[in-house]
């Protein structure tokens, strides 16, 4: 085990397997530092020859798991999630974590971030540490198996209505400044328009949507098949008038612009770090601000979905179908925006009783 200084403070260097490993000691003294390098090959070797657990990093245990996730989906949500609790956790020892430190970082959060965020980050928590029992083989607990969580927040439904919808639409294609001028093309969103009607229109999710490329869309049949779902499967879903109409001018647009590029969203003129066909990674500030101009709040660009969801039930279609169009696993899931159809609950009633007969 080598000892040696970074940026004035001791840390060590070892193997353990195939795997070095670097830790900090956190210290500049170099007679603490020696004690403690001293104390940590006891550690080591009493775990070879007794099987004790040796110290564990937080910082290893995080990497470690985020190392076996590079590659999968969500892996930018996983990052997200880590850095608050790098932040709180630092090195600390994995070891010596119980669910009362985990709870203790539950309420930290709490002063900052919903309940449905500290969910997702403890979440994370929770695999890391499974990953690290089940794929390491660290024979240690995971403290956040009995810590006790936020509840589970209520599925926000947050959704326009059609005179809404129709104002944001102009908004987003003729944007204008505060004094209601019209702005100069260079502050126009060349996709703004086309992404919000075509989320209005099929209920896909914003990545599904900026990932879709031209050999998703079958006109024949009317229908996109989404390779980057949620779920991760293959999933299809149907093309009304509207979003044919959409599609069939961002087509246009591409055969004047850039034949070559395969993305419905693309850029068409260059930007930075993009060039003209590139694919359009977001639209969170042009929609943000779309939204302020017009005068709506506290909505996100996952609401469109809500909206087109919400549209659906409103106009009488069942439960069971507005979830097979909104792709979901499971139709508790859909079950939300059941309360937005209370006429037709009504009328699923009205020819019960004596009365009626």
């Amino acid at each position: 085990m080598r000892l040696y200084k970074r940026g004035g403070v001791y840390c060590v260097t070892y193997q353990a397997g195939r795997k070095q490993i670097r830790r900090s000691l956190k210290t500049h003294d170099k007679q603490i530092a020696e004690q403690q390098r001293a104390k940590l090959e006891l550690d080591i070797h009493e775990a070879r020859i007794f099987g004790k657990e040796p110290a564990r990093s937080f910082k290893e245990l995080m990497v470690n798991y985020l190392e076996a996730k590079q590659n999968s989906r969500g892996f930018s949500r996983l990052q997200d999630a880590c850095k608050p609790l790098l932040s709180y956790f630092d090195d600390s020892d994995v070891t010596q974590l119980q669910e009362t430190h985990v709870e203790q970082y539950i309420i930290h959060r709490g002063q900052c971030v919903s309940d449905g965020t500290i969910k997702r980050e403890v979440g994370m928590l929770s695999a890391a540490f499974n990953h690290a029992i089940k794929k390491h083989h660290w024979r240690i607990d995971n403290p956040c198996v009995k810590a006790e969580l936020p509840q589970t927040p209520k599925g926000r439904v947050r959704f326009l209505t059609y005179e809404e919808a129709k104002t944001l639409l102009q908004v987003a294609d003729n944007p204008v400044d505060r004094k209601g001028n019209a702005l100069a093309n260079q502050y126009k969103s060349p996709v703004l328009r086309d992404f919000i009607e075509l989320a209005l229109n099929t209920g896909c999710r914003k990545g599904e949507l900026l990932n879709l490329k031209w050999e998703n869309i079958n006109f024949a049949t009317r229908l996109i098949v989404l390779e980057e779902t949620k779920s991760g499967e293959w999933q299809s879903v149907p093309i009304n008038e509207d979003a044919r109409q959409v599609l069939v001018r961002r087509m246009r647009l591409r055969d004047e612009v850039c034949p070559d590029t395969p993305w419905v969203f693309f850029h068409t003129r260059p930007a930075a770090r993009a060039k003209i066909g590139d694919r359009i990674k977001d639209v969170k500030t042009s929609f943000n601000t779309a939204c302020r101009r017009v005068g709506i709040k506290d909505f996100h660009i996952h609401d469109l979905r809500h909206t087109f969801a919400s549209w659906l039930v409103m106009n009488g279609t069942p439960i069971f179908e507005v979830s097979k169009l909104l792709r979901h696993a499971s139709i508790t899931m859909t079950e939300r925006y059941a309360h937005l159809a209370p006429d037709h609950l009504q009328d699923a009633v009205s020819n019960l009783g004596f009365s009626a007969h």
